[in-house]
């Protein structure tokens, strides 16, 4: 006892640790890594479909050729019905007619026999599930040879397991489930230990008697024996999953089942029931759009692969998933017009960022213009008064030796009477006024104008030359160079003091904005 006491604990250590770690050899080592690969398989599926298809089409041209004989015949049929069995139920249970039909005329009696054992495989997916029952309990399995026994045994356990899937979407259906298990059984009876598969037969066998360790622990050995290329492995990851479903364990039971159809779309099967399984669960799971691809998948095969039966798990599950798919996609929309609205207002804000920018930079370059102007008026400015410095100085030195000749000559009177006159200051005057209209009109050559733009329609300067300042314009260009006090303005006029105040009172009374004329003048011809 304390023997088999060790063993059984040792046993359920071992098959705990392989339901986890025992695929990570061969097979994705996490969930989420078998949901990648099977994404990957599944771009790639039509090229088996079509490579079946390529098959079944070779198959039938060679059917076709005259002159075929009967074995040739029945053995292109059997491989056709074959092909189709995956791919087009319908199809495969017309070409299996054929074929047991043709058997039949040609006294093919055991080859007939176990056509029509295979046909029990099919008939449940093509929605005949009381015939396919009827069937199995119409075949006395004793009276068969070994063969034909096993035969039976391991249809009628496909069909049941496949009865089981169609009537347990959310629970195991017991009923089925032990017939299933009894044939199971009754096939491991029948298989002798040294064939593969007979790990598989056990396996089942301690799933159906609830050794639920037992089931894992040799299933999960039996699966890392093969791969998916072998027709078993399906059956072994669907059996694993059901343990796992047993258990509760429903992380497991979705990493199986992803398994199981992982295998069905490298194999291109069409009429399988892995995908649709686990839509819902990945919808539970919140991978909605997987969900979404998985059932449309499904429909898509169940479509195509005439399996119609299938389709009423499919309809249940398809309003939720699709439904949770659009609000999913409508919500992704939402934020993106969201993403959108607020791209399109950053571009809109850069926009006008730039714009301004660009408005400053305009901005910077006509002060730099204008700079460069003003600088350049500077520089005429400063070399006209230097001009009309050097012609005072040469007048002055002129006037000096006029003054020492005379002295020297005693021409007194003539002195007297050359100063008296004024002329020399008249002289000097008018050039100043010329030199000073010149560099005052280059500086500011739009000032006429913009003195009118500040006075009444009825009171603007109206010049026959624009070259020459009347003695109003001077007084304006005065103040407009800051100088504010009258007397020097009147000194540098030629002006009597009364007569300075009376122009910029006129001058004032003509303004449109008495208040801020003086102001306004001083800004003429700003850089800014």
């Amino acid at each position: 006892m304390r023997y088999r006491f060790i063993i059984s604990i040792f046993v359920l250590l071992i098959s705990a640790y392989s339901v986890t770690c025992r695929a990570d050899a061969q097979f994705p080592p996490t969930l989420d890594r078998a949901l990648k690969s099977l994404d990957k398989a599944l771009e790639n599926r039509q090229d088996k479909i079509d490579e079946v298809n390529g098959l079944i089409d070779s198959l039938r041209r060679e059917l076709s050729a005259p002159g075929i004989g009967y074995n040739d015949e029945i053995l292109l049929l059997e491989q056709i019905a074959g092909a189709f069995r995956h791919i087009q139920v319908d199809s495969a249970y017309a070409y299996s007619e054929r074929a047991i039909a043709l058997s039949r005329e040609n006294g093919d009696s055991a080859r007939a026999m176990r056509l029509y054992l295979n046909q029990i495989d099919i008939l449940p997916l093509r929605g005949y599930v009381h015939e396919a029952l009827m069937r199995i309990d119409s075949v006395n399995a004793m009276s068969l040879d070994s063969d034909l026994k096993r035969s039976f045994f391991k249809n009628a356990r496909s069909a049941l397991l496949c009865i089981t899937s169609l009537y347990s979407p959310h629970a195991l259906n017991d009923s089925y489930f032990e017939r299933y298990v009894a044939y199971n059984d009754s096939l491991l009876s029948v298989t002798p230990e040294d064939v593969p598969e007979h790990k598989l037969y056990l396996g089942c066998h301690y799933l159906g008697s609830n050794q639920l360790s037992l089931a894992m622990a040799t299933l999960s050995d039996y699966l890392e024996s093969i791969d998916m290329s072998n027709a078993c492995f399906g059956d072994a990851a669907a059996n694993l999953a059901i343990a796992q479903f047993i258990r509760g364990r429903m992380d497991l039971w979705l990493y199986f089942l992803t398994l199981n159809a992982h295998f069905e779309v490298v194999n291109g099967y069409t009429d399988g029931e892995a995908l649709r399984q686990i839509s819902p669960r990945l919808y539970e799971r919140g991978d909605v759009n997987r969900a979404y691809s998985y059932l449309f998948t499904s429909q898509e095969d169940i479509a195509s692969s005439g399996a119609l039966i299938r389709s009423m798990h499919v309809a249940g599950a398809f309003p939720m998933v699709e439904g949770a798919y659009r609000l999913q996609q409508e919500r992704y929309t939402y934020i993106l017009w969201t993403v959108l609205a607020c791209l399109l207002l950053i571009c809109f804000l850069v926009f006008m960022i730039m714009r301004n920018k660009m408005r400053d930079l305009k901005r910077l370059s006509d002060l730099k213009v204008k700079l460069a102007k003003a600088n350049a008026v500077k520089e005429t400015y400063i070399a006209e008064f230097l001009s009309l410095c050097s012609v005072y100085m040469d007048k002055l030195e002129e006037f000096n030796r006029t003054v020492s000749r005379k002295i020297t000559a005693g021409q007194i009177e003539d002195l007297y009477g050359m100063v008296k006159s004024g002329r020399f200051i008249d002289e000097q005057t008018k050039l100043f006024y010329d030199v000073f209209d010149n560099a005052f009109i280059n500086i500011y050559p739009d000032f006429i104008h913009d003195v009118n733009l500040l006075l009444l329609d009825d009171k603007k300067f109206v010049l026959a030359d624009t070259k020459k300042l009347t003695p109003e314009l001077r007084i304006l260009a005065f103040m407009r160079l800051g100088l504010e006090d009258s007397a020097k303005m009147a000194r540098f006029l030629g002006l009597s003091l009364n007569t300075v105040y009376t122009y910029r009172n006129r001058l004032k009374s003509r303004a449109k904005n008495r208040d801020t004329f003086e102001r306004d003048i001083l800004n003429i011809g700003g850089v800014g």
